[in-house]
C-alpha cells in the first residue's frame, strides 16, 4: 500500500507507464497487426472457417494486455503468421488440385467434342459426295465351246460423277474388255452407259451417262496437298454393297505401283482406310469433301481389306480424264531405250555406284536421234550373261536419276516435244545429250 504524501506520485508515475508501455507496443507491433490484418482480407474465398479461426486470434492479440511480455507477444505473432501462412500454402494445393481436375474434365470435354466434329464430319462428307457416286456393272461376253454360244460376265466396281455433262472417273479394270457398261444411283435405276476412253498403264477410265439439271457432281481436289496423318474417307460399293464409307488416314504418298501393263504408276495416295473388291473406281474424299483419289488397288493375302489400300491421285486423274475426253487415248512423251538400274548388275561389271544402264536403243527414237549407245557386249559372271558398254544414265535436266524409276518418273513430268538434258556416263567420260522427247507408240 503506498502511503502519505507519495501516493499520487506512484499513482500518476505507474499511469504514465502504462500509457507508454501501451504506446510502445502499438508502434512496435502496429505494422505486423496491419500486415496480418491485409493478409486475412486477401484470402481466397472457401477457407472461411480457418478466417474465422485467424480472425479471433488476431483479435485476441489486439485486446492483450500491454503488460504481456513482449516476447510472448512475438510468439502469439509468428503463431499466427505461421497459421497463415500453412493457409495459404493449403489454400494453393486446394487450387492446384481443382485446376488439375477442371484440366481433366476439359480434356475428356475436347475429346468429345473432336469425336463429335469428326463424326459430323464424315457425315457431312458422305452426305454430300456419297450421291455422286455409282454402282458401275460391265458386261463382258465371253465364247462357250461347250454351249457354243457367247455367255455375258458380270463385273462391278464403282465411279464418280465429276462433271455437269455426265463423266464418271472410274478404274480401267472395272470396263476393261465391256461389251455393255450400265451405272445406277440407286438401285433398280439402271442407266447405260457410253466408254470414253481407257488408260491401262494408269488403270484409269472414263465413262458418261446423259447430262441431267440434277446431276450430283464431286469437287475435285489437288492431290498434291495430301499429307500423311490426313483423314481419308473412301465411298464405293464394296461386294455390290452401295455406297458403302469406310475412314482412316492417308498412310504414306507417293507410293508406285505396278500397273497390270508392266508400267508403274507414281505418286500413288496409301489408305488405311478399308477398300474391298467393288470399291474399285470409287472417290478416296478428304475432310472438305474435295475427291483427293480414284481407289484401284489392295495388297491382300485374303482378298480383302487388310489396310493396305492404293488410290489414283486426282491430279493424275484430271489430265488422263482430258486426253481421254479429247481425244480418246493418252499420249506420253518416251525415251526409246531399255536399260536396268546398275545397282541390280554385279560388281564385277564395274558400273558407277547409281544410274541406268542402257541395254537397247529403240531404232529411229528420240534415243537413237540423239546419239545415244545401248550395249555392244556381254559378259559372263558366274553362270549369267551380262550386257556391257552401254551408256549409263545418271541425271536427267541437272537432277540425278539413280534407278530406272527414277529415269520412268522423271519422263512422266515431260510433254510431248518437249527438250531434255541427259547427264552420261561413256567409257569413263561424263556427257551431256540434248534429247527431244517424242510420243509413245
Amino acid at each position: 500500500m503506498i502511503k502519505g504524501d507519495y501516493a499520487p506520485v506512484v499513482l500518476i508515475s505507474l499511469l504514465i507507464g502504462v500509457v507508454i508501455g501501451f504506446a510502445a507496443s502499438y508502434v512496435v507491433y502496429g505494422p505486423n497487426i496491419k500486415s496480418l490484418d491485409k493478409k486475412v482480407s486477401d484470402l481466397e474465398v472457401g477457407v472461411d472457417t480457418r478466417l474465422n479461426k485467424v480472425e479471433f486470434d488476431l483479435s485476441d492479440l489486439k485486446n492483450s494486455s500491454p503488460e504481456i511480455e513482449r516476447d510472448d507477444v512475438k510468439l502469439d505473432i509468428e503463431s499466427l503468421e505461421a497459421k497463415l501462412d500453412l493457409l495459404g500454402k493449403e489454400n494453393r494445393e486446394s487450387l492446384l488440385t481443382i485446376d488439375k481436375n477442371i484440366d481433366e474434365i476439359k480434356g475428356k470435354v475436347e475429346t468429345l467434342e473432336v469425336s463429335a466434329l469428326n463424326e459430323r464430319t464424315v457425315i457431312d462428307v458422305y452426305n454430300n459426295v456419297s450421291p455422286s457416286v455409282v454402282f458401275i456393272i460391265s458386261t463382258v461376253l465371253t465364247y462357250d465351246f461347250v454351249l457354243q454360244e457367247e455367255v455375258p460376265a458380270e463385273g462391278v466396281g464403282s465411279g464418280v460423277v465429276v462433271s455437269p455433262e455426265g463423266y464418271i472417273l472410274t478404274n480401267n479394270h472395272v470396263v476393261e474388255g465391256a461389251e455393255f457398261i450400265t451405272v445406277s444411283f440407286k438401285p433398280g435405276e439402271e442407266i447405260e452407259a457410253e466408254l470414253i476412253g481407257t488408260d491401262p498403264p494408269t488403270d484409269l477410265a472414263v465413262i458418261k451417262i446423259p447430262s441431267s439439271p440434277n446431276l450430283p457432281i464431286a469437287k475435285l481436289g489437288d492431290s498434291d496437298k495430301v499429307k500423311v496423318g490426313m483423314t481419308a474417307i473412301a465411298i464405293g460399293n464394296p461386294f455390290s454393297l452401295e455406297r458403302t464409307v469406310t475412314v482412316g488416314v492417308v498412310s504414306s504418298v507417293n507410293r508406285t505401283i505396278d500397273a497390270e501393263t508392266g508400267d508403274i504408276i507414281f505418286g500413288v495416295i496409301q489408305t488405311d482406310a478399308s477398300i474391298n473388291p467393288g470399291n474399285s473406281g470409287g472417290p478416296l474424299v478428304n475432310t472438305k469433301g474435295e475427291v483427293i483419289g480414284i481407289n484401284s488397288a489392295i495388297i491382300s493375302p485374303v482378298r480383302g481389306s487388310v489396310g493396305i489400300g492404293f488410290s489414283i491421285p486426282i491430279n493424275t486423274a484430271k489430265k488422263v480424264m482430258q486426253e481421254l475426253i479429247e481425244k480418246g487415248r493418252v499420249s506420253r512423251p518416251y525415251l526409246g531405250i531399255t536399260g536396268g538400274s546398275v545397282a541390280s548388275f554385279p560388281p564385277e561389271l564395274e558400273l558407277p555406284e547409281k544410274g541406268i544402264l542402257i541395254i537397247d536403243v529403240i531404232i529411229d527414237s528420240p534415243a537413237d536421234k540423239a546419239g545415244l549407245l545401248g550395249s555392244g557386249e556381254e559378259v559372263q559372271v558366274g553362270s549369267l550373261i551380262y550386257p556391257i558398254g552401254g551408256d549409263v544414265i545418271v541425271s536427267g535436266d541437272g537432277s540425278d536419276l539413280d534407278t530406272i524409276e527414277d529415269l520412268l518418273e522423271f519422263l512422266s513430268r515431260k510433254n510431248i516435244g518437249e527438250k531434255t538434258v541427259l547427264g552420261i556416263l561413256r567409257e569413263g567420260n561424263m556427257l551431256s545429250v540434248e534429247v527431244v522427247l517424242e510420243e509413245r507408240p
